[in-house]
């Protein structure tokens, strides 16, 4: 039989009000665009602002709108997009009036590929395989899913699938669609077809290479040192993400959303909003509701599209402060950055912000994840000035971004012929008088991308 029990516990439930607020936060300057693009579309009670100055005025809300917000009802996907996190899907780049974006869609570089393969005389079924191919290619123009599924997905022979995969590994830029790196930069150096010794090694010792073991390549392809150091040089010139180079990603194109001017050694924080599309609250739609009091279903439905209009236009104010008080406290937290010629960050963490400001960790995380500033020497993401504090033994507690910065240094000059291991680094930090531990110098050495001792060596 089963048991009955009750439990008590205290929640904290975001109205839609403050979820669609929390939403529009963590999005960066492109992402609110497109989400301000998108409202316009579904709901009718927002329009755009295209009237001269003069002619403009506020459109307030009906008192009875303002007052009963609770009772609306409410399209929660409509309100917020189609993604849990909030972000809005991207545009599709097909109607005319749409504005005009610096980025290259997915389908003008799929098309540049197949109008190769044409010129390559490929048949129909060739191209079918290419365009399901291409399709399925990630942002470094890897292929990621198995060429199986391709041709079981067609009805097809997976040789077939292997034959377009190679001939599109062939075009411009080549190493596009290739499965694994080994595959990517043997496709290259094939194409390239200048060091008959790389294209040996990335074929049979790829594993080797990757691992330094020189001694045995050179010992089973009978090269010299100097032949083994020319091919090295050329497999470094290699692009290991053949997309990187040949199409805009997203990802890729920063665009500030607050900008830090220097006036006279006061600096002012700019939210930048002046290319985003304004609106406002639809009259005509303020009027419909005053006008047909007397019919409950149209009242409900214009009350509800007024009451996420008014949201929605508050929602997107309140973004453009809240980023400029972040902004503003990050400046007053780092002095010695922004008014000294050392750019030195002090230790700093969100909570230290969420104080100053009177807001929860949660909306500054938000707020400076994925955003950049512009300031007067550099533009810089905002969550880059945060950072943990490291103890010196002299008990002067200091950035740890400063340990990297030392750390880079060390790996940088070192001899790449022996280069220095992580307990290497950490004695030689701690003898600068840096409290610091190995497994710390791992973590940081692995966040900036550098590889350990052993595959750092070079003949």
């Amino acid at each position: 039989m089963s048991k009955l029990s009750q439990k008590q516990e205290l929640r904290q439930q975001l109205s839609p009000r403050q979820v669609l607020q929390a939403s529009l936060l963590q999005l960066n300057l492109p992402l609110l665009e497109q989400r301000i693009l998108h409202e316009l579309e579904v709901n009718p009670a927002l329009e755009l602002i295209d009237l001269p100055l003069e002619e403009e005025s506020e459109t307030e809300l009906p008192e009875e709108v303002e007052e009963e917000e609770e009772e609306v009802e409410f399209d929660w996907e409509e309100l917020l997009g189609e993604h849990d996190d909030y972000e809005i899907p991207k545009q599709r780049e097909t109607k005319e009036d749409e504005p005009e974006r610096p980025l290259v869609s997915q389908e003008s570089f799929s098309e540049r590929i197949i109008k190769q393969l044409r010129d390559c005389n490929l048949n129909e079924d060739e191209i079918r395989i290419a365009e399901e191919i291409l399709g399925n290619l990630d942002e470094q123009g890897y292929l990621n899913i198995e060429p199986m599924l391709i041709s079981d997905r067609l009805g097809i022979e997976e040789s077939a699938v292997l034959q377009v995969m190679h001939s599109i590994q062939r075009m411009d830029p080549p190493g596009l669609a290739s499965r694994n790196m080994q595959e990517c930069l043997l496709a290259q150096a094939e194409v390239r077809d200048e060091n008959p010794v790389a294209v040996t090694i990335l074929q049979k010792y790829f594993d080797d290479f990757a691992n330094h073991r020189y001694e045995k390549i050179m010992q089973e392809i009978q090269c010299t040192k100097e032949e083994l150091n020319e091919a090295m040089e050329f497999i470094s010139r290699l692009n290991p993400g053949p997309r990187d180079d040949n199409v805009f990603i997203p990802g890729n194109v920063v665009i500030p959303d607050v900008t830090v001017e220097d006036r006279g050694g006061e600096y002012h924080v700019v939210v930048q909003d002046g290319n985003l599309p304004e609106v406002r609250i639809s009259k005509s739609y303020v009027n419909m509701l005053r006008n047909h009091k007397d019919e409950k279903d149209v009242q409900k439905f214009v009350k509800q599209k007024l009451e996420a209009a008014n949201w929605f236009v508050d929602a997107v104010e309140q973004r453009k402060k809240t980023i400029q008080r972040v902004m503003e406290s990050i400046i007053n937290r780092q002095p010695e950055y922004f008014h000294s010629g050392e750019k030195k960050l002090q230790p700093m963490i969100l909570q230290d912000v969420a104080d100053d400001i009177g807001m929860d960790i949660s909306t500054i995380s938000r707020v400076t994840n994925g955003k950049y500033a512009q300031l007067p020497w550099e533009i810089k993401e905002l969550k880059t000035f945060f950072s943990e504090g490291i103890k010196t033994t002299d008990g002067e507690t200091i950035s740890n971004t400063e340990v990297k910065k030392r750390l880079k240094e060390i790996i940088d000059s070192e001899d790449k012929q022996h280069p220095v291991g992580d307990e290497e680094i950490t004695e030689k930090l701690r003898s600068e008088g840096y409290t610091i531990a190995r497994r710390t110098i791992t973590k940081y050495r692995e966040q900036m991308k550098y590889p350990t001792a052993r595959l750092r060596r070079k003949l």
